[in-house]
């Protein structure tokens, strides 16, 4: 992958900055691994000194993309819900994930998933 756009249909992504409002998320990502992967998502945590992601590698392009992304957001937008659509889904100040599964839950293309 080596931009945003190549997960475009085939991953939900969830985009992180690191902040106070944030603490924990990486470890809150990991622990919930198998909700995560039944529903396509990739994470990435802009710890502010390098991105972190359950990907085994992340490319140059990739990191920018998530970067400028985060950097665009309002500054209490800490945490992004981009749906396979590749549209941003939600924009949140901190990470609930039971709530992001919620969200994504009820999305028309995640209930085809689940029939």
């Amino acid at each position: 992958m080596n931009n945003l756009s190549d997960y475009q249909w085939k991953n939900r992504l969830i985009l992180v900055q690191a902040g106070a409002e944030t603490e924990g998320a990486i470890d809150a990502l990991r622990d919930a691994r198998v909700e995560v992967d039944d529903r396509d998502i990739i994470w990435f945590v802009n710890t502010g000194s390098g991105l972190i992601s359950n990907q085994a590698t992340v490319s140059g392009g990739v990191e920018r993309d998530v970067t400028e992304l985060l950097a665009k957001a309002r500054s209490e937008d800490r945490v992004l819900l981009i749906g396979k659509d590749g549209g941003i889904k939600s924009r949140e100040p901190g990470l609930n994930l039971d709530g992001i599964f919620r969200r994504i839950d009820t999305m028309p293309m995640r209930r085809r998933e689940m029939e």
